[in-house]
């Protein structure tokens, strides 16, 4: 897997990072009407995300401009593509999280309909792991789901991330805390 950011050209926008299937990088202008008609206007896959219903197109495109990342930055929410097309296929992102009361990054992954079921989760969530831990020498890092969201916490147990709490978010409704430690991501990693 690489996990050497790629430099945006003026064209072409940030890869943050790569694994055997995906690339995940920046967003940029033309993604908004995709990422509003896959995933943010989709009832079914917003169901547990965010505020849990579709949004509509202005404020899927407001959300998109204030929450993704469009330029430099490592961290954020950003656009997950599939090789060897790099057809949109949903959003994933270190952000950070306030959620304990420290700074911690949060992994997240939204998927359209399509990408469901091929464990995609997963393979996105191990790559935001080790990028959290290598890249951004985090000491943890928590996933929070929306505690209906089985699919969602089964891919946060594969990883190894355990239930620490449920808490509310104001913003986003009930959420299940789950949080790996680095040192327990090295000895999986290990075995």
């Amino acid at each position: 897997m690489d996990r050497k950011p790629t430099p945006a050209s003026e064209k072409q926008p940030l890869v943050i990072l790569t694994t055997p299937r995906l690339v995940l990088r920046a967003a940029a202008d033309e993604d908004i009407s995709i990422l509003q008609n896959l995933i943010l206007g989709d009832s079914d896959v917003m169901r547990f995300a965010f505020s849990g219903a579709p949004m509509a197109e202005d404020a899927a495109e407001d959300f998109i401009r204030r929450s993704f990342t469009f330029g430099g930055s490592l961290t954020g929410i950003a656009v997950l593509t599939e090789k060897p097309t790099l057809e949109v296929i949903g959003f994933a992102g270190l952000s950070p999280c306030d959620a304990l009361g420290a700074d911690d990054f949060e992994i997240g992954f939204v998927l359209a309909r399509r990408a469901w079921g091929r464990g995609i989760a997963t393979e996105i969530g191990e790559a935001q792991l080790a990028f959290g831990f290598e890249q951004l020498k985090c000491g943890r890092l928590l996933g929070l789901v929306d505690p209906r969201n089985a699919p969602s916490i089964h891919a946060l147990q594969k990883l190894g991330m355990c239930y620490l709490e449920t808490i509310a978010d104001p913003k986003r409704g009930s959420r299940s805390v789950y949080v790996i430690e680095v040192g327990e991501w090295r000895r999986r990693r290990a075995e």
